[in-house]
C-alpha cells in the first residue's frame, strides 16, 4: 500500500516536469515525425535566412536514404497572411520541364499551408520565431506529394505517408 502511494506521488511529480519540458521547447528547436513513412522534420533557429518573411527553417529526413531536404515556412503578404511551408530537392530535368524549379535553384516537392495540431484540433501556426512547439503539425497534401516523389518511392517501394507529424523531441542547438 505504501509503495503504491509512493509510486502515485512519484508519477504525479513527473507529469508537471514533462509538461514543463514540452512547453519550453520552441518550434525552432523541435523535431517531428510522420509515423507511417518515418519522415522526420528537424527545425533549427533562423540564421541569416535570405527571405524576409521566413519564420522557420527545417530539414526533412527521407527514410531509407541519407537525404536531408531543405525546407522553410514563410508568411504570405497581406491582411490575411498565412504560413506557407515548402520542401525542396535538387531538380531533375523532368522537374525543370514541369516548372517546379523556384527562385532557390531547387525544386518543390511539397508546398502548402502549415497548421499547428493542438489538443483541440488544427489552428494557424504562430508567426513569431519564439513560438512554443505545438504537439503536432499538419501539412495538407504532404503524404501524396512525398510518396509520389521518385527518390522516396525508389527507397521505400511499399511506403506511404500521411499529412500529420507528431512532436518527438527538442534539440538544444
Amino acid at each position: 500500500m505504501i509503495i503504491r502511494k509512493l509510486a502515485l506521488v512519484f508519477l504525479g511529480l513527473l507529469v508537471p516536469i514533462q509538461a514543463a519540458s514540452a512547453k519550453e521547447c520552441l518550434l525552432s528547436h523541435a523535431t517531428y515525425r510522420e509515423p507511417r513513412s518515418g519522415a522526420v522534420l528537424q527545425f533549427r533557429p533562423l540564421a541569416n535566412e535570405p527571405a524576409a518573411l521566413t519564420a522557420q527553417v527545417f530539414s526533412l529526413s527521407v527514410p531509407n536514404t541519407d537525404q536531408n531536404l531543405p525546407a522553410d515556412i514563410t508568411w504570405t503578404n497581406g491582411k490575411n497572411s498565412f504560413p506557407l511551408g515548402t520542401i525542396r530537392h535538387p531538380c531533375t530535368d523532368d522537374d525543370r520541364e514541369a516548372g517546379l524549379q523556384d527562385g532557390s535553384g531547387l525544386c518543390r516537392i511539397c508546398d502548402g499551408q502549415v497548421y499547428a495540431l493542438t489538443g483541440g484540433g488544427a489552428e494557424q501556426l504562430n508567426a513569431r520565431e519564439a513560438t512554443p512547439a505545438p504537439k503536432g503539425l499538419l501539412l495538407p497534401d504532404f503524404g501524396v506529394a512525398f510518396t509520389e516523389w521518385a527518390d522516396f518511392a525508389k527507397a521505400n517501394p511499399d511506403g506511404s505517408a500521411w499529412d500529420a507529424f507528431t512532436l518527438t523531441g527538442c534539440s538544444d542547438d
